[in-house]
């Protein structure tokens, strides 16, 4: 089966607050979950970097609802593009927050620990994305 994987980045607002982390990702889980769709979610005050894989109507969907969400905006897309198969599979929302273990993997991708999601490419967010689940799977 063919699925898409979207990565995208957005800046977030003054809507936002860091306290409500935890009702995006609830709201992430449930709705992904009804709508087949996977994925990871990395933010900092300054903005968020997400991948969602499902099937590609199931994304579209899935991404246009996130974009209408007022705690961020300039959302772009970084990647799009048809694969064989999930890295996320098991997961409707995995999360790490923006902590020193995040900060090393930034810096192992990209040579710093600022977390800038506009300014990375395609290669290095999913190189993030993927470390990002490998730490949360081996901490389980």
């Amino acid at each position: 089966m063919s699925f898409v994987r979207l990565i995208y980045a957005s800046r977030a607002t003054a809507a936002f607050q860091p306290s409500s982390i935890q009702s995006i990702l609830q709201a992430a889980r449930r709705n992904n979950s009804q709508n087949g769709v996977t994925g990871v979610l990395c933010f900092n005050q300054l903005g968020f970097l997400q991948c969602l894989e499902g099937k590609r109507s199931d994304v579209n969907r899935t991404f246009e609802r996130i974009l209408r969400d007022p705690r961020h905006d300039h959302a772009e897309i970084i990647c799009y593009r048809y694969t064989d198969q999930r890295e996320f599979e098991n997961w409707n929302m995995g999360y790490l927050q923006n902590n020193q273990v995040m900060r090393d993997l930034l810096m192992r991708n990209t040579g710093s620990t600022e977390f800038l999601p506009l300014t990375l490419i395609p290669e290095d967010a999913f190189a993030i994305l993927k470390d990002v689940r490998n730490i949360i799977e081996d901490s389980m």
